[in-house]
């Protein structure tokens, strides 16, 4: 495993790969395949870790992760720091995050590669535009969407317990996330294991947790959760029909942002898509790592 913050579109950005550095050139008799995965919200890398490592394992193939621009900050942030939210709030809302993975693409994907692209949650959504751009679309292979936030977001149960819980008072996370982080470590680190053994979140996201209870990072986090809410409504059933042989989709039963009824919609409306419905939860990576990398990477191999 290898990882560094590199820029991206204009943002010091995280990137973690599995497999051959981004910056690595393949040899002649390498394979070409290349395993992309853009993250739900919030797009931190550490939380995909045991599912590329699964990837990686399965398929043999570099599998790499570029993280959202704004959804994590350097330990040296003061030499070219991440830029705040206001003021350039097109880095890091829905166009800037697609214009963003754009620029990781065009800079650190060979333009010989087999890509294939690996989206969770609002992940998919970014992907479904991607695939609007011919010079990406003709690279990539095969699209694997996880629990995907393709439409209707702010009808889901979760987006409405976001509308009408959370937004009213992301003043006050806000201001409870400052209070946490100018804790002693011993405090706020008590907290993160109360709050980890409560929720049954593994240890090994212990770190990666630690490291993103950051105000200015969960202000980002926010800003880009309630412009989905807005933003995503209309499934884009003209780009799913134009790519239905490369995309693969993976719902949830109990999804509270892709439910079952989503798939069915789907079904009815493209039912060339594949698409399948099981009882893995959106939250995967808490608990589900391992058995959602090998399903995916059966479905890669099986094209590859």
């Amino acid at each position: 495993m290898q990882q560094a913050f590199l820029d991206v579109n204009g943002v010091r950005t995280n990137v973690l790969t599995f497999g051959k550095w981004v910056e690595e050139s393949f040899k002649p008799s390498d394979p070409k395949d290349i395993i992309l995965m853009i993250p739900g919200n919030p797009g931190v890398t550490g939380f995909y870790k045991m599912f590329m490592h699964t990837m990686h394992e399965k398929t043999g193939f570099p599998v790499w992760i570029v993280g959202h621009a704004g959804h994590e900050i350097p330990k040296n942030n003061t030499v070219d720091p991440i830029p705040p939210l206001k003021g350039n709030e097109d880095l890091f809302r829905m166009q800037g995050q697609i214009k963003h993975k754009i620029d990781f693409i065009n800079k650190y994907v060979p333009e010989n590669a087999k890509l294939h692209i690996v989206g969770h949650s609002i992940g998919s959504y970014v992907i479904l535009n991607l695939l609007k751009e011919e010079s990406i679309r003709s690279r990539v292979v095969d699209v694997n969407l996880l629990f995907p936030a393709i439409e209707t977001m702010a009808e889901t149960r979760n987006g409405k317990f976001m509308t009408t819980y959370v937004k009213p008072i992301v003043w006050l996370i806000l201001f409870l996330t400052w209070i946490y982080s100018i804790l002693p470590s011993v405090i706020s680190n008590f907290f993160m294991y109360v709050y980890m053994k409560v929720e049954s979140v593994p240890k090994m996201h212990f770190r990666t947790l630690t490291r993103f209870i950051e105000p200015s990072i969960l202000e980002k986090v926010f800003d880009f959760a309630f412009e989905e809410l807005d933003l995503v409504k209309e499934r884009d059933n003209a780009v799913i029909k134009q790519n239905s042989d490369k995309i693969r989709i993976l719902y949830g039963r109990r999804d509270g942002w892709a439910p079952e009824s989503y798939y069915n919609r789907l079904k009815a409306d493209i039912p060339e898509v594949k698409a399948e419905v099981s009882d893995y939860d959106h939250a995967f990576v808490f608990q589900q790592s391992r058995q959602i990398g090998s399903l995916v990477s059966e479905w890669i191999s099986g094209v590859a």
